[in-house]
């Protein structure tokens, strides 16, 4: 069996641009930089013959997704395990708030990728949010479908592609990773930052 991913971060949010952190717990909407930012997505996606676009239930990797999906006329269907990863108590927060209230987490969350049971107060771990899309992705393997759209976020593609050899680099918004599963091997092949 071979099935293509092509993953994508959702495109910008007012709280991206503020360098404030969404998690779960905060749904916004693109802002007008991220909606042309899914349209640039969208134009990348051109030639790769998506089937479909599987899609995180939050309204930023959904509009991102529904840009995309209305570009190649194909179907979205959401879900849920391709959410975001739970930050807890620093959803909303800024970015710079957080390393400075919680410097040992925030120098193993992005620096050592061997300590995977680190969370955020309240949060999921990294290896939480690695297994639920892990899980997520096996699930995707019984589709019918070969070619098939991801839109989801930085921290859950983060973590998930870590274990392809990938991070702990953060993820840009639109950033787009083609994984390949080939005959029970997963390969990540492209990288478009």
């Amino acid at each position: 069996m071979h099935k293509d991913f092509y993953i994508f971060r959702h495109g910008e949010t007012d709280y991206n641009q503020q360098g404030r952190w969404q998690g779960q717990g905060v749904d916004l909407d693109l802002n007008d930089n991220g909606k042309a930012q899914a349209e640039i997505l969208a134009t990348k996606l051109q030639d790769k013959g998506l089937e479909i676009i599987c899609s995180s239930p939050l309204k930023r990797a959904r509009q991102t997704a529904e840009t995309v999906a209305r570009r190649h006329n194909i179907p979205i269907e959401i879900i849920s395990e391709l959410t975001e990863g739970n930050v807890g108590d620093c959803e909303g927060v800024l970015r710079e708030d957080v390393a400075q209230k919680y410097p040992d987490i925030w120098n193993i969350w992005y620096g050592d990728n061997q300590i995977m049971d680190v969370r955020w107060p309240n949060g999921e771990s990294k290896l939480e949010i690695q297994q639920r899309m892990t899980k997520a992705f096996n699930s995707l393997l019984s589709r019918p479908e070969s070619i098939i759209g991801i839109a989801s976020h930085g921290a859950a593609i983060r973590y998930f592609l870590l274990q392809f050899g990938y991070g702990p680099h953060r993820i840009k918004n639109t950033a787009l990773f083609h994984l390949v599963f080939d005959n029970g091997n997963w390969d990540l092949v492209g990288i478009d930052l």
